[in-house]
């Protein structure tokens, strides 16, 4: 099986300000196709190295998440001068809204 989706993040461009990079996921209009993190099987987020492909750190998302329409799996974040990956795994019922409030964005 392949990965369905992927995000690169060229982590040496990332301003210096920027900390922390959440890795967020929502279920597309999950209300109305009455959907929710519970119903996917086999999720997960991995981190690869851009040199070669090697695989750094990975997060298989347990199906806890029965009523979670949103959900933040990771986040990537600096630690001095490196990057390291911390899984989180933590939902939001009521989709993209309820995930931007817990960074304080106003949806």
């Amino acid at each position: 099986r392949s990965d369905d989706e992927t995000v690169t993040v060229d982590l040496s461009a990332v301003p210096a300000e920027i900390d922390k990079i959440a890795v967020a996921v929502t279920i597309h209009e999950a209300e109305t196709r009455k959907q929710n993190f519970g119903m996917v099987s086999k999720s997960y987020i991995r981190c690869l190295n851009a040199d070669g492909g090697t695989e750094i750190a990975r997060f298989d998302l347990s199906e806890d998440g029965s009523t979670e329409t949103a959900m933040i799996f990771g986040e990537i974040y600096r630690a001095g001068a490196d990057w390291k990956f911390k899984a989180i795994g933590q939902g939001f019922k009521g989709g993209l809204g309820p995930l931007a409030k817990s960074f304080g964005v106003d949806a």
